[in-house]
């Protein structure tokens, strides 16, 4: 009897307390949309501080224009790589993978024929105009003698040599002679795009590339309209267009022009203890980036090399941030006198340029599959691997750069030269050995190792700057 008094006493308190309970379950739905809204305003107070210490962070360690100028420069880059990625896709759909190939080996000669001729000078004209601007008449001069007396030469000798040995001519015919008379013209481009840079006219320069892609796309689809696509017609356009952009910049030059161009042969020699080490400095790493793609073409042959083309273009479109990051800030730093105030505003931009390139990088790697599909098509799929690992590899470029925009804005150390030829030997022996084993995802893992053996050569030398400005300031 106990427990049925006992279920009547529970059931009576049940009943007593059904109405409060339902009191409490009717004003729960009201008491939720309130909880999240404070939730929701906390969280954004939160969020709102975090920025605002990013924002004031950004303010006290970097400088204002160099802010303004690399989010200028990089929003124009982001529609350049979609003007890239659009000519780029109107080549291989139009040329297809062995035709693709054979457009991309003939363009690797002709920039591997303006790296060779340039002497460096495109890092010094950058270097001396930004410490002085009042050379700009003899630095404009200079580089147009370089480019088209010395440019010339060395396309000449490149014909002259394949012609006695056409066993060497990566590609045969009106493709070669294109390829060479690339050299002369792309170089005079090179030099006077870093003058305009090096002036810190950071707006004419974009307006500029974006014009020579532009063109090119309009070309491209002329041709397409016209049935008249081949490598060879297709390399025409974009030498055709880079003449075009070549007047442009040289037109903008003259507007800060004290005087006409002209030769100066006492600043020339000047500029080569620079621009010599400058010189092998770079041959060395855009080898390190285009030989790769040369051996890939010897060993495995020309559809190879056109699915792994397509893996360098796009791990250079990653590459884009710091590389717009390094084109801003080496004038800054050329023009800092104080070496610790060099490192300081290096550093500071390093912290958020890898910041962004891990984000960058992670997000790339995830969605390459299906955007290379979307892009290109099935039929390159195949250079999806490679491209991964090469992602990778411009990650630890970005690493790079942070030191030797700082190392290079002091002095280029001799030592650099044989370093960079040691990694260039044991690149190539690593290619040889990983292209026959692993194709074109060996060809990948080699340009990564390579690059990540020069961290230490950078590290050294910027502990040395640094220690040397310390010794000479006490």
């Amino acid at each position: 009897m106990h427990w049925v008094g006992t279920s009547r006493s529970g059931l009576l308190k049940t009943q007593i307390l059904k109405p409060a309970i339902q009191s409490n379950v009717q004003h729960e739905p009201e008491e939720r949309p309130k909880m999240k809204f404070i939730h929701e305003q906390i969280a954004g107070k939160h969020l709102t501080l975090i920025i605002s210490k990013i924002r004031n962070w950004l303010l006290q360690s970097i400088p204002s224009d160099l802010t303004s100028k690399v989010a200028e420069t990089f929003s124009t880059r982001i529609l350049l790589i979609l003007l890239s990625l659009v000519t780029s896709i109107l080549v291989a759909r139009i040329l297809g993978p062995q035709a693709r190939g054979l457009y991309a080996v003939a363009l690797t000669i002709a920039m591997i024929g303006v790296q060779l001729s340039n002497l460096g000078l495109h890092s010094s004209n950058t270097f001396q105009i930004a410490k002085n601007p009042g050379l700009m008449p003899s630095l404009l001069g200079n580089s147009l003698w370089i480019s088209f007396i010395f440019g010339s030469f060395c396309a000449a000798i490149a014909g002259a040599v394949f012609y006695i040995f056409p066993e060497f001519a990566p590609v045969q015919g009106y493709l070669l002679f294109l390829a060479l008379a690339w050299i002369p013209f792309g170089l005079a481009f090179l030099l006077t795009q870093n003058l305009l840079i090096g002036i810190q006219e950071i707006r004419e320069f974009n307006k500029i590339e974006i014009i020579n892609k532009v063109t090119a796309i309009s070309l491209i689809l002329l041709l397409i309209s016209l049935n008249s696509t081949s490598a060879e017609s297709i390399f025409s356009v974009a030498l055709i267009t880079m003449i075009f952009c070549l007047i442009l910049t040289i037109k903008k030059i003259t507007k800060h022009l004290s005087r006409p161009p002209h030769l100066s042969l006492s600043l020339f020699k000047r500029n080569l203890s620079y621009g010599v080490k400058s010189y092998l400095g770079s041959l060395i790493t855009f080898l390190l980036l285009r030989i790769d793609l040369l051996m890939v073409d010897q060993m495995l042959g020309k559809k190879e090399a056109g699915f792994y083309d397509i893996a360098i273009n796009l791990s250079e479109m990653v590459y884009l941030f710091p590389l717009v990051v390094s084109m801003i800030l080496f004038p800054k730093l050329c023009s800092t006198q104080n070496n610790e105030e060099k490192w300081k505003l290096s550093k500071n931009v390093g912290k958020v340029l890898l910041i962004i390139m891990i984000l960058l990088c992670g997000l790339v790697a995830l969605v390459a599959r299906p955007v290379v599909e979307i892009l290109y098509g099935q039929a390159f799929l195949a250079c999806v691997p490679a491209f991964t690992i090469l992602v990778i590899s411009k990650f630890i470029m970005s690493i790079n750069s942070i030191f030797s925009n700082f190392i290079g804005s002091i002095r280029v150390p001799w030592s650099m030269v044989p370093f960079c030829f040691l990694v260039l030997g044991v690149n190539v022996i690593l290619n040889f050995f990983l292209i026959g084993k692993i194709g074109t995802v060996g060809a990948a893992i080699a340009s990564a190792i390579s690059f990540s053996l020069l961290i230490p050569f950078y590290c050294f030398y910027t502990m040395k700057y640094l220690r040397a400005g310390q010794a000479s300031s006490s």
